[in-house]
């Protein structure tokens, strides 16, 4: 399957360069990396098998198309659509971006939105909220092919006086933990002896718009289960999970539509508005700077339990999307996943790279300043059912 990918979207990649040695920095990164992204390689549909060549699918008269995508990509993509449009292979190819909520791109899809003929949401977990209800009614995958652009694990991050304090009182940072501090009727006077610091706050973006909100309940989910995989319905609608689930939802700060806006708001007003999120780690990366010039160091944790967000590229195979609009998408992307692309991805705005050329620590690159923050090793999540999903925003609903 690798190989089929990898022929697929035109790099000049060997399947044997994952198990290859990698020329990096530190050796133990690169081995850890090399697994991992094996691992998430091996996943991908790889319907797509032509090889790429531009004078074959540039397409003889301007094209269109339309890409739904996870606004934590925006810098990354403004940049690569004017790239891309100054390239041999770029020519006639007109690339709209519309800016849209992981979740709500793939519901924009299902109900036939013709504007979009690539869907790429923050991380492939949101998949089947697509492809399993389309499956079902039209008897096919609504999806082409796709790819990892670039990876990003979540993360939690927190003020670090309010981390260390919080630490001390609960032993651990966690799903279970920050439940029990929002539901301190006191907040930090009872955490710290601090009352001065108001209650308990902690937020995620809203589940039924954003992937990284519907993934925080996944993981309040897998932790409170303390399982890594196959979580199920029949857990999930148990009396006192759902309990659990209401009880720390209500408390939780949840308005939030966009990860990146998240972030900006819990640095623009500084603890007392908000304590912690959880964030995408390219965000928290790009930020540390920012708080420590604002209120204070930020303290960047990665969770007993992740997922890895790979940001996929999803070409759609739909009704209303060409096949030169299939082939103008699948050029796009192999320039997205070109070296000169990747390492913007990587350098300026801190996505791990899903080229598996380009290592993360190198010798001047962005990564390798924050190499005693960086967790390479992200112990994932496997992905749940669609049932499961959908459940989960419903479960949510009910506490709003």
């Amino acid at each position: 399957m690798l190989n089929k990918m990898l022929k697929g979207i035109g790099l000049a990649v060997l399947a044997t360069g994952l198990l290859a040695a990698q020329t990096a920095v530190q050796a133990d990164w690169s081995a850890e990396w090399k697994t991992t992204l094996g691992e998430l390689w091996s996943q991908t549909k790889a319907k797509t098998q032509e090889t790429l060549d531009p004078e074959k699918f540039r397409p003889a008269k301007p094209v269109q198309i339309g890409i739904a995508y996870g606004t934590e990509k925006r810098k990354w993509f403004q940049w690569a659509v004017e790239e891309f449009a100054k390239t041999p292979a770029g020519q006639n190819i007109n690339v709209e971006l519309i800016p849209m909520g992981s979740v709500a791109g793939g519901k924009a899809v299902l109900s036939k939105n013709q504007d979009i003929h690539v869907w790429s949401p923050a991380s492939s977990m949101v998949e089947p909220l697509l492809s399993e209800p389309w499956e079902r009614e039209h008897g096919k995958s609504p999806i082409l092919s796709d790819a990892p652009l670039a990876l990003s694990p979540m993360v939690y991050v927190m003020w670090k006086d309010r981390y260390d304090a919080f630490v001390a009182k609960y032993g651990a940072l966690n799903w279970k933990t920050i439940s029990q501090g929002l539901q301190e009727p006191t907040g930090w006077a009872a955490i710290a002896d601090k009352p001065e610091w108001g209650i308990f706050t902690f937020g995620h973006t809203l589940p039924t718009h954003s992937n990284s909100g519907l993934l925080s309940l996944v993981l309040m989910g897998y932790d409170y289960f303390d399982v890594m995989r196959s979580l199920k319905h029949s857990q999930i609608m148990q009396a006192d999970f759902i309990a659990w689930l209401g009880e720390t939802a209500a408390n939780m700060d949840t308005e939030e539509t966009s990860t990146g806006n998240l972030m900006t708001n819990m640095l623009r007003y500084g603890p007392s508005t908000l304590n912690g999120v959880m964030v995408y780690e390219n965000l928290a990366l790009s930020n540390l700077g920012t708080a420590a010039g604002r209120w204070g160091e930020i303290e960047v944790v990665y969770p007993e339990r992740s997922v890895w967000n790979d940001n996929p590229f999803y070409i759609l195979d739909t009704p209303w999307v060409t096949k030169d609009q299939q082939d103008a998408a699948k050029l796009f992307q192999s320039f997205l996943l070109s070296e000169p692309a990747q390492r913007v991805a990587r350098d300026q705005y801190l996505f791990r790279p899903a080229n598996v050329d380009l290592p993360i620590v190198e010798s001047g690159s962005a990564f390798e300043r924050y190499k005693d923050v960086v967790k390479i090793d992200v112990p994932a999540i496997r992905r749940p059912t669609e049932e499961v999903l959908n459940q989960l925003m419903q479960l949510w609903k009910r506490t709003q």
